[in-house]
């Protein structure tokens, strides 16, 4: 590893002096010099530079001046620093040290200092920002990932699909990365099946288990006759799958259409509406359930209502009410979301994409972000 070192101070033999002592110490190394903190900041803004050895007492522009300039240039500020000075007061070397200095040694060398104490400093200083730097590639690098990750997940959820029986329309708005919000609709024999769930959390393992739950999903209802058998499969195959991982677990909500009826089960989700195009209104799907992961033995049940062509269901995760909290202070629920549904009602069967822009908007947030959760809209039109 090649390091570049710059020595401020304004006496020559000072200078020379400490690059005599480092030599010996620090394996292929480039010396870069200054005399005043205007020369200093000028060495800095050419070259990168790993370590700056700084002097206090310098004429014009002191040690204490160039210091706070480092610290306050974002692409400075990370560059150890260590003291080289004579001032040797507790309250100097109290203030170096809080304006971001990592070490401080005194003038004059001693043979102690030369041989132990000086090598031991700048290696430890150069070793520490060595890790520093590798750790923020690693970083850029992860955050490159997460943001790919995040644009091919929003793709994968956001759209338009056409199927023979129905016309799902859907969004998803993720807060900073990638998460556990997903949802499907899959037409099997006639059949529409459909599912929205939300994971615990957000990051890699969110998005893992939604992933790994969307397969579970495709392969239960090729199987199962209504959605509460297919949720209390989905919750015990998850739940040994998780084995003690029990801080893993999320709500879900799934249902099944077929000849003008609609069949659902709730595993703690909130409350999908149903617009009802005959009438023009907005009702709850109303029902609870214990989220998935909880128990192994857990019972869900199943409610049927009719539907007719031109109906739509509308279904979300919490992320959509949980963005803010009201003038009472309380979080906005699933009923907040209900009477803002009925509140843009007429939206519903004119523009999809415009309702649920309409219901973002409603909490207060918008399309570009700033979302304290994740969050996924889906909404199915029955088709004649």
């Amino acid at each position: 590893m090649h390091y570049n070192v710059l020595i401020v101070d304004d006496m020559p033999v000072n200078r020379k002096l400490m690059k005599k002592v480092l030599e010996k110490s620090v394996e292929e190394v480039t010396f870069y010099e200054a005399e005043d903190g205007f020369e200093a900041m000028e060495r800095l803004e050419k070259k990168e530079i790993d370590l700056i050895i700084l002097d206090l007492m310098m004429p014009g522009k002191d040690g204490y001046q160039v210091l706070r300039e480092i610290k306050e240039n974002e692409n400075l500020k990370d560059i150890p620093v260590i003291v080289n000075s004579a001032v040797d007061d507790m309250a100097s070397i109290k203030e170096t040290l809080g304006l971001g200095a990592i070490d401080y040694f005194t003038k004059p060398i001693t043979p102690d200092q030369m041989k132990i104490i000086i090598p031991l400093k700048v290696h430890n200083a150069l070793k520490f920002f060595e890790q520093k730097k590798e750790l923020q590639r690693a970083n850029t690098r992860m955050m490159q990932e997460m943001k790919i990750a995040t644009a091919l997940q929003k793709t994968l959820i956001t759209g338009k699909q056409e199927l023979n029986n129905v016309r799902v329309t859907s969004k998803y708005i993720p807060s900073s990365q990638i998460g556990g919000d997903f949802h499907d609709c899959i037409e099997n024999d006639e059949k529409v099946w459909f599912m929205i769930a939300d994971v615990t959390g957000h990051g890699v393992a969110a998005a893992m288990v939604s992933s790994m739950v969307k397969v579970i999903f495709n392969h239960v209802v090729q199987e199962s006759r209504s959605p509460k058998a297919v949720l209390q499969q989905i919750n015990h195959t998850f739940y040994h799958m998780m084995g003690d991982n029990r801080h893993l677990c999320f709500s879900a909500f799934v249902g099944l259409i077929e000849k003008e009826r609609l069949t659902y089960a709730n595993a703690g989700h909130p409350y999908p509406g149903l617009y009802r195009s005959r009438i023009g209104e907005v009702e709850s799907l109303e029902l609870n359930g214990f989220l998935i992961g909880v128990f192994d033995d857990t019972d869900y049940a199943d409610v049927s209502t009719e539907i007719t062509p031109g109906d739509y269901i509308i279904a979300y995760t919490d992320g959509l009410y949980e963005t803010r909290q009201d003038e009472g202070g309380s979080t906005n629920s699933h009923e907040t979301v209900f009477e803002q549904m009925k509140k843009h009602k007429k939206l519903i069967p004119q523009n999809q994409d415009s309702f649920m822009k309409a219901m973002i908007q409603s909490f207060g947030k918008f399309e570009d972000g700033d979302f304290e959760d994740d969050v996924a809209l889906m909404m199915i039109e029955v088709k004649s």
